[in-house]
């Protein structure tokens, strides 16, 4: 893999604000309320001297807190689902938010998608799509392991698992397994919805910030190759990314 010296990957926000109020996280700042509790129940039973096993101590869980980075839930929104029934509904707190996008807010996949796709008990057939305004500007060859927020306190929805070449796409996009097949379920703003790993062992720097006018123009440039033709043309548009960037 060739990656630049300072090894910075920076999502780059198209809506103004985003950065500010709900910027991509550090997975350290990643604090479960099942943790607390945890910490404090080995705090007192914790005795010095004496062999004492408990989850605190266990690094295979806690070292998932501490790579990469989580994507904020951006906007607050109602979802409703009805069992047997289709699809699900969504509200949000003013009809303004739902066109401060170029894209759709939220979304979801067609059937040609889903249904190959295993699914656990009690998931709904459909994908809750989250549509970020975030763009991935990353150094050549570095991908992304997209996963669901491990060991969180619900399990009211976990993201799919998948890996990004930015040169091929560079979108941020969440895509979620409901796991309510009836009722309400309240998603505020800041809630953590995925993790992501760079796959790489160096390190790497992050910047989360609104984006420049070369990266508008890259990602008009990315929509029209991505949209155009009936067949992919990757190669291509990875080395146009490439050669975007200068990396």
């Amino acid at each position: 893999m060739i990656f630049k010296k300072d090894n910075t990957v920076r999502f780059v926000s198209s809506v103004a604000g985003v950065p500010d109020l709900y910027p991509i996280t550090s997975m350290s700042e990643y604090k479960p309320e099942w943790v607390g509790k945890a910490r404090e129940d080995y705090k007192q039973n914790y005795k010095q001297n004496e062999k004492y096993n408990h989850i605190t101590l266990c690094p295979g869980i806690f070292n998932m807190f501490k790579v990469g980075w989580y994507v904020p839930m951006w906007y607050d929104v109602h979802i409703s689902t009805k069992k047997n029934e289709p699809g699900f509904s969504w509200k949000v707190a003013t009809p303004e938010m739902t066109k401060i996008h170029e894209m759709n807010i939220i979304d979801t996949h067609g059937d040609q998608i889903t249904k190959h796709i295993p699914k656990r008990k009690g998931t709904i057939d459909n994908i809750v799509k989250i549509n970020t305004p975030y763009s991935i500007v990353a150094p050549k060859g570095m991908k992304f392991l997209f996963l669901p927020m491990p060991y969180a306190d619900n399990f009211d929805f976990e993201s799919t698992t998948g890996i990004l070449d930015p040169a091929e796409s560079c979108e941020l996009n969440v895509q979620l397994n409901w796991n309510v097949e009836e009722g309400n379920v309240f998603l505020k703003a800041g809630t953590p919805l995925m993790q992501i790993i760079p796959l790489t062992k160096e390190n790497v720097k992050m910047i989360c910030e609104e984006v420049t006018e070369k990266d508008k123009k890259w990602i008009n440039k990315q929509h029209f190759f991505k949209t155009h033709s009936f067949s992919p043309i990757r190669n291509k548009i990875k080395n146009l990314y490439e050669e975007w960037y200068q990396w």
